[in-house]
């Protein structure tokens, strides 16, 4: 596969208690032949330990080895930037692992429900390693990979 039809991942991260398993999983897709973009939405919350895009960057390229890892800008409001990716066809798949309080945004812009209208497949890895709660509103295939435990 060519790297300009290699598939188009777009990873949505903070930095939470899943860093790892989300590394794990760019490591996995760079392996496949992901062409990778990154996009760290601001925390909301001042006091949370949070990466600079830049820390983000440097171990999402460590994960990915050899292949570049390019950093998006998340521009004012990150749900809407995303939203603008997927329906310009920008992305072929996400990889979402941030906090929960940043999952309400998802929904103030319909993401869900436009990017299932788009087809476009959604991992959603949970912030928190020792379980999933299915409050959020994901859509179940978006979540039910990552529903249990670290292994």
């Amino acid at each position: 596969m060519t790297e300009s039809s290699s598939p188009r991942l777009l990873v949505v991260a903070n930095r939470t208690e899943s860093a790892p398993r989300l590394l794990e999983e760019v490591k996995h897709r760079a392996h496949a032949g992901c062409q990778i973009a990154l996009m760290v939405p601001p925390e909301r919350h001042p006091e949370a330990p949070d990466w600079t895009p830049e820390d983000a960057l440097g171990l999402a390229q460590r994960a990915a080895g050899d292949r570049p890892v390019t950093l998006v800008d998340c521009g004012e409001d990150a749900a809407a930037t995303i939203g603008a990716l997927v329906e310009r066809g920008e992305c072929d798949e996400i990889l979402l692992c941030t906090p929960p309080e940043h999952h309400e945004h998802w929904h103030r812009h319909t993401l869900p429900k436009r990017i299932q209208a788009l087809g476009i497949p959604v991992t959603v890895i949970p912030p928190d390693p020792s379980g999933w709660s299915y409050s959020h509103g994901f859509p179940s295939e978006w979540t039910q990979a990552h529903a249990g435990p670290l292994t």
